[in-house]
């Protein structure tokens, strides 16, 4: 016990990092939170470290999603087709996908209102429960966004407008990454049924929402779209969903 407590005041960095660890964990679990592991190696990856440091100051994801991104993106590097980021706000998606295709020849298609969500319909409300959306929310100005993603303006472009009105600009493309961070119902599913078709083989969906339960609409716009489809959806733990197009 002594030696624990004693291990805070180590030089040993790695030490002293362990002995942070155990008193999150400790206090995290009273109100039943959990903190990362330490033995993961995904906060480690020195590709994800230097896009984190890069991207530090701007807001958007936690970093377990951000991960996920960049390390989803760059499994489909070699797959046809460009990228796609519907729902893009501050462009912090954009820029993990960016970094983890990594590949100039790929070019990334950004749809946005930029005027914030849409109207939320009744299926964007939970089991005898109000959304917790407006019309409006999650409002981000276009040239923000732009100054922000700067270092990849080659690559970038943008799509202002409602969804699905600018989608079929980009009807003779496909696709090797699209990631739907919508939040709601209808803006979901209508870039699901534009998008599916589109997306290369081996090539993959992410949304961002799907397992949140702020989002209920956005769950049941995949699971409805999916239903008869031949792909599987997982669940991944950070709240996202997987489709991997076959």
């Amino acid at each position: 016990m002594l030696k624990k407590a004693l291990s805070r005041y180590s030089s040993d960095p790695e030490v002293r990092r362990g002995a942070r660890w155990r008193r999150l964990h400790k206090s995290a679990r009273r109100d039943d939170f959990q903190v990362y592991r330490p033995h993961l190696i995904w906060p480690s990856n020195e590709r994800f470290r230097q896009a984190a440091a890069a991207w530090k100051a701007v807001p958007g994801l936690p970093d377990d999603r951000r991960f996920f991104l960049l390390d989803a993106a760059a499994s489909v590097r070699h797959v046809e087709g460009d990228t796609a980021d519907i729902g893009v706000r501050f462009g912090t998606s954009s820029f993990f996908i960016l970094c983890g295709t990594d590949n100039a020849a790929k070019q990334h298609h950004m749809f946005d209102s930029f005027e914030g969500l849409s109207e939320p319909t009744p299926e964007d409300s939970g089991a005898g429960q109000q959304t917790v959306w407006k019309q409006g929310h999650l409002l981000a100005e276009e040239e923000v966004t732009k100054k922000n993603l700067h270092m990849y303006e080659d690559r970038c472009h943008y799509y202002k407008g409602w969804v699905p009105a600018r989608f079929p600009e980009v009807r003779d493309r496909k696709f090797a990454f699209v990631h739907i961070d919508v939040d709601l119902y209808q803006p979901t599913r209508d870039t699901l049924e534009f998008f599916y078709q589109r997306v290369s083989p081996g090539g993959v969906i992410v949304c961002d929402d799907y397992g949140s339960v702020l989002c209920p609409g956005a769950r049941k716009a995949m699971d409805e779209f999916l239903a008869d489809k031949p792909e599987s959806l997982f669940h991944i733990p950070t709240g996202q969903s997987l489709v991997v197009k076959r």
